[in-house]
């Protein structure tokens, strides 16, 4: 449909660019013809009014008729032969004009072609180009490191794709594989530090500490670096220097950077406790009595982990207040109170609305698996001191 639509648009284009051109040169000659014989007989006319007035005689009136027909004559002659020049003229103007129409429109076709052809090839190539799952993406990785062992890049991206799949410890054994190879590179650090953390429950402490303080004597000024200095010192209990090293993140980064309202609202909450009064706040707990089935008494989950934490009831699900217990130590109680936190700045006893869960792991992973066991409690308000009961 398109074509035929470009066809008859060519077409209309060629027949009003033939009749402008043409019609000049038809017009011309006829009107000049014309005012040839109107200008001999206006002479003639003249001449007879003349020898009726006996302005002149008879014999001289038809010397001058002569000599008006013949000129008329003559004149005519010389019009028809402009004439025939002006057709052979005109000729070969439509000749050249149909030649300029018809290779415009070849040219117009096959440009209009090839851009068709080069649009479909286009659809076809992007449409072809799908973008891989992330399983997909981790089995690729995989078989580059397999290829090119010594790929620092690679390796880093195993590491992140990994960790995003929920694999946190095959993640980490990437990271440390592109430690190895390049342990001077501040964003593979900065990532190898984050996910550490993670597997220990949020705890920026040991090797945590050790890889972002590598990062920051590396680059000073990586604010990616700083921030996460900013969650060892909190771990530390340091909070003035945590409160240093995240203004000194925030001046770093550029004012359309969304990672400034986040660091921001960082540190307003840690300014509040720094000056909230020095009278110690009320403290709250929650108590959790857990019933664990007949099944899981047996030996072959001895060596299982209890996460037992609360989270908020909206929001993040990061943990707020968490213990971990090996099975075989467990008693049937727990009691999570402000030192269970998991951040200073976000103490057990300043939240309110929450869920209660107890979690079976046979890693002992922060990342919930497939295989892990789940049991969550009604919310719960922190306030109320409140006792659950769950089962598993």
């Amino acid at each position: 449909m398109m074509y035929l639509w470009f066809i008859l648009m060519l077409v209309i284009s060629a027949l009003w660019l033939s009749w402008f051109l043409y019609r000049p040169l038809k017009t011309s000659a006829f009107n000049l013809e014309k005012s040839n014989i109107a200008l001999g007989r206006q002479k003639q006319t003249e001449l007879e009014q003349d020898l009726q007035n006996n302005l002149i005689d008879e014999q001289v009136f038809e010397q001058a008729k002569d000599e008006i027909v013949q000129t008329l004559s003559v004149e005519i002659e010389q019009t028809h032969g402009t004439t025939a020049t002006d057709d052979t003229q005109q000729s070969v103007s439509i000749g050249l004009i149909m030649l300029i129409v018809a290779f415009l429109f070849g040219a117009s076709l096959l440009v209009y072609q090839s851009l068709t052809s080069y649009t479909t090839v286009t659809e076809v190539r992007v449409q072809s180009e799908k973008v891989p799952t992330l399983a997909q993406s981790i089995a690729r990785i995989k078989q580059r490191v397999e290829e090119k062992p010594d790929d620092v890049k690679a390796w880093r991206m195993l590491g992140l794709a990994l960790f995003e799949s929920g694999e946190v410890k095959p993640s980490l054994k990437a990271y440390e594989r592109a430690y190895q190879l390049d342990p001077k590179n501040v964003g593979m650090l900065v990532e190898y530090a984050s996910t550490l953390a993670v597997s220990q429950n949020n705890q920026f402490t040991g090797r945590v500490s050790s890889l972002v303080r590598e990062a920051l004597e590396i680059n000073a000024n990586s604010s990616d670096a700083l921030y996460l200095a900013g969650w060892v010192a909190l771990n530390a209990q340091q909070l003035d220097l945590a409160q240093k090293l995240w203004q000194k993140a925030l001046s770093l980064l550029a004012e359309n950077q969304p990672e400034r309202g986040t660091l921001q609202r960082m540190l307003n909450e840690l300014a509040q406790i720094q000056n909230k009064d020095a009278q110690p706040a009320q403290q709250h707990q929650v108590t959790l009595n857990i019933t664990l089935s007949e099944r899981l008494h047996q030996a072959e989950f001895q060596n299982h982990y209890l996460m037992i934490y609360v989270k908020a009831a909206r929001g993040r699900p990061m943990p707020i207040a968490i213990q971990k217990i090996q099975l075989k130590d467990f008693t049937g109680v727990v009691t999570l109170t402000d030192e269970n936190s998991v951040m200073p700045t976000k103490k057990l006893s300043q939240s309110s609305k929450v869920l209660a869960v107890v979690r079976l792991s046979k890693s002992g992973s922060a990342m919930r698996q497939a295989s892990d066991i789940e049991a969550v409690s009604q919310i719960i308000d922190v306030r109320d001191n409140p006792t659950v009961e769950l089962k598993l």
